[in-house]
C-alpha cells in the first residue's frame, strides 16, 4: 500500500537572528516547509491464524534525504527531534508499541499497533505526545547531508484483527523535525503518513495436513503396439492424495514436473534412467489430462486448479497412464512430480 500525505507550513523565525531552513535532497519542494514521504506497506497484510499478540505482521522502512546550510547562529547546528502526534496515538500494553485512536470509528485501529525504530541508532521511540530525541545533535556551524532513516513495525495486539478485512484511512502520521539548536525554530519538518490509499487485512486461511506425503503410482506393463501413434494411450491406474484439512478455505493444488520444472504442458517428462523412448506419462483429474506448472502456492499460479473447500476435502482422486509422443520403443518408464497446495 502506499502511506502518504502533504502538511503544508513554513518555519518559525526567531527575533534577532536568522533561521536556517533545510531541504529535501534533491529539492523537491522550497526550503522550510513540511516534507511527506510515502510509506510501503505490503498492499495485503497477511495474519496466520495463532498468531501471538505483540508479534510483528508487516514491516515498512522510509528514507528522506536532506540538507541544511550552515548554522553559525548561538549555539550552532541542529537538534532532531520525534513525536506522535497526540489527537492521533494512544499507548497499548506492549512497550514502544502505539494505536491509533478510534474517534472516526474505525474499530480495526483497536487491533494492531505500530512500533517506530531509527535505523541509524537502532533507538525505539517511546509513544508519548511531546518532542523526544531522535538523534544526536549536529554541533558545529558546518552544513550537513544526511538521511531520515526509520522502520516502522505493525504489531498484532488481539485477535479481533481477525474480524477485519479493510484498513481504512486514518487522520494519522509521525514527525521528525530538524530544528536550530536551543531556538526552537523548525528548519525542517517531515511526516510519515499511514494509511492514506487503505489496504486488506488477510488471514490466512488453516491449512491441510498431507496423510499420504509419498504416493507410489505402478502403472501395468503394456506392450508397445498399444501405443502405436502419437497421442495414443495405456495403462489407466487410479490413485489418490490424502488429505486431512480444518474448515475455513478452499483448497487448490498445483502439480509440478520434478525432472523439468518449466514444463508447463499435460506430459510427464521421464526422469533419466528410463529406457523407453516416444513416451511420457499423464496424470488425470475426472479424465482430463492435468497441466503442470510451477512449485508455489501463490493464488493464480499456472495450471492451478481448484479441489475444493476445506470443510469437505479428505483426498484429490487423479489417474495415471501412459501417453505416445511418436514411434514408441520398449523399455522402462518412470516419472516424478510433485505437488503443492494453496489456501485461498
Amino acid at each position: 500500500m502506499v502511506l502518504s500525505g502533504l502538511l503544508l507550513t513554513v518555519a518559525l523565525p526567531v527575533q534577532g537572528q536568522t533561521v536556517m531552513k533545510c531541504q529535501s535532497v534533491p529539492p523537491s519542494e522550497g526550503p522550510g516547509i513540511h516534507h511527506y514521504v510515502d510509506i510501503n506497506f505490503p498492499a495485503s497484510i497477511r495474519v496466520a491464524p495463532g498468531t501471538p499478540n505483540g508479534a510483528v505482521i508487516a514491516t515498512a522502512t522510509a528514507e528522506f534525504p536532506y540538507a541544511c546550510p550552515a548554522n553559525p547562529n548561538s549555539p550552532p547546528g541542529y537538534d532532531y527531534w520525534f513525536i506522535f502526534p497526540g489527537q492521533s496515538w494512544l499507548t497499548t500494553n506492549y512497550p514502544n508499541v502505539g494505536k491509533l485512536t478510534t474517534l472516526q470509528n474505525y474499530r480495526e485501529f483497536e487491533t494492531f499497533g505500530f512500533r517506530v525504530t531509527n535505523l541509524d541508532t537502532g533507538r525505539v521511540m517511546a509513544v508519548h505526545h511531546s518532542l523526544q530525541e531522535w538523534a544526536p545533535s549536529h554541533t558545529n556551524a558546518e552544513p550537513l547531508s544526511k538521511v531520515l532513516r526509520l522502520k516502522i513495525e505493525m504489531i498484532k495486539l488481539n485477535d479481533n484483527i481477525y474480524n477485519f478485512a479493510k484498513i481504512r484511512n486514518p487522520n494519522a502520521a509521525v514527525g521528525i523535525e530538524v530544528r536550530n539548536r536551543g531556538k526552537a525554530a523548525r528548519a525542517i519538518t517531515v511526516d510519515f503518513k499511514f494509511f492514506k490509499s487503505g489496504g486488506s487485512l488477510v488471514v490466512t486461511p488453516n491449512s491441510c495436513t498431507v496423510t499420504t506425503p509419498n504416493v507410489n503410482v505402478t502403472l501395468p506393463p503394456v506392450s508397445a503396439g498399444k501405443l502405436n501413434q502419437a497421442g495414443a494411450t495405456a495403462g489407466d491406474t487410479g490413485f489418490n492424495i490424502g488429505l486431512s484439512c480444518q474448515s475455513g478455505s478452499n483448497v487448490y493444488v498445483t502439480l509440478t514436473d520434478l525432472t523439468d520444472p518449466s514444463n508447463t504442458s499435460t506430459n510427464l517428462s521421464l526422469v533419466p534412467g528410463s529406457t523407453a523412448s516416444d513416451v511420457k506419462l499423464r496424470i488425470l483429474r475426472n479424465g482430463n489430462p492435468v497441466g503442470f506448472g510451477p512449485d508455489s502456492a501463490d493464488p493464480g499460479n499456472p495450471n492451478q486448479w481448484l479441489v475444493g473447500p476445506s470443510s469437505s476435502t479428505s483426498s484429490i482422486p487423479l489417474s495415471a497412464q501412459y501417453v505416445s509422443t511418436g514411434r514408441v520403443t520398449p523399455g522402462t518408464v518412470k516419472g516424478a512430480a510433485t505437488f503443492t497446495l494453496s489456501y485461498q
